[in-house]
């Protein structure tokens, strides 16, 4: 189980990151389970996708489509009529194969809605890394649009540094900036796009650290402040008033604590941006305010 470990490892270490990926990855681990498993039992074989799954909630804990995915698997596989574990060991690579084609149309839904949202000669402004915006801005370019992309850094891992070299890669102009120039740029971009990592029971979103300054920004200056987002990122828990829980890292991601003695040192990697700040979301069901994608959801549950 070497590469289920390295894959847990990758997601702890943001080697494996976003939302969409970190998703895809933690089904391949339980695939990968699955298919090496010598379980004699059915029972054995859940007790390893189990412990499995706790390590990949404990790697990144503020990631709502990973935690519902890997535990859809395993309640599927609870409830699998079989119980022979050599016929539920299949059925379980066979769910882990659908789930993760299903990610990858979602994305391509979400990327058709949201490039229609970018038009000739508009400068956008985006913070982190997202799978989600960066399938966007491809999109738009493969309709022929032409448009800039502003990209913030995005201290401390430099995530934006990611999204500034796929872009740049499919020929897309970029605008590549600091953090804390948010207030300077804003003024020349004509929206901002960003992805998120949850989608709260109010509509508000969690994305990376930063977000919300932005989103604050963009109010003052008068821009549409739009989120891109699979409804998988709806976490359910959070209707019955369980706070979300913000990932906290390791300092030393920020500073040598040395350098600093005495100060106490925080590293949270996402911050709560309000619905009230969110123009609308865009999502695989097409473009809907944050408010109401909870009734969406109630009427019509993530497959």
């Amino acid at each position: 189980m070497e590469r289920v470990t390295k894959i847990i490892n990758d997601i702890k270490s943001l080697r494996i990151q976003g939302a969409h990926e970190i998703s895809k990855a933690g089904i391949q681990c339980l695939k990968i389970t699955a298919k090496k498993s010598s379980a004699k039992t059915k029972g054995k074989l859940i007790s390893e996708l189990k412990n499995i799954i706790k390590k990949l909630m404990k790697a990144r804990p503020t990631e709502p489509e990973l935690h519902r995915n890997i535990n859809t698997v395993l309640i599927k596989a609870e409830h699998y009529e079989s119980e022979n574990p050599e016929i539920t060991k299949k059925y379980i690579i066979r769910l882990c194969d659908d789930l993760i084609r299903q990610s990858e149309t979602i994305l391509t839904k979400i990327a058709t809605f949201g490039a229609n949202q970018i038009q000739n000669d508009e400068t956008i402004l985006t913070h982190c890394h997202s799978h989600d915006v960066v399938a966007i801005f491809k999109e738009a370019k493969r309709q022929g649009k032409k448009f800039t992309v502003i990209v913030t850094e995005t201290r401390p891992k430099n995530q934006g540094l990611i999204t500034a070299k796929e872009l740049l890669k499919s020929k897309i102009k970029v605008i590549y900036c600091i953090d804390s120039a948010i207030g300077h740029v804003m003024k020349k971009a004509d929206k901002v796009i960003v992805g998120c990592d949850a989608i709260l029971a109010d509509g508000s979103i969690v994305n990376k650290i930063g977000t919300f300054p932005m989103a604050l920004v963009a109010k003052a200056f008068g821009k549409p402040f739009i989120v891109a987002g699979e409804t998988m990122k709806f976490d359910p828990k959070t209707i019955q008033g369980i706070p979300e829980p913000i990932e906290q890292r390791d300092i030393h991601e920020i500073i040598n604590p040395s350098k600093i003695r005495r100060a106490k040192i925080i590293n949270p990697a996402f911050d709560i941006t309000p619905s009230d700040y969110i123009e609308f979301l865009i999502t695989e069901r097409g473009i809907m305010k944050p408010e109401l994608l909870r009734e969406s959801i109630e009427l019509r549950p993530p497959t």
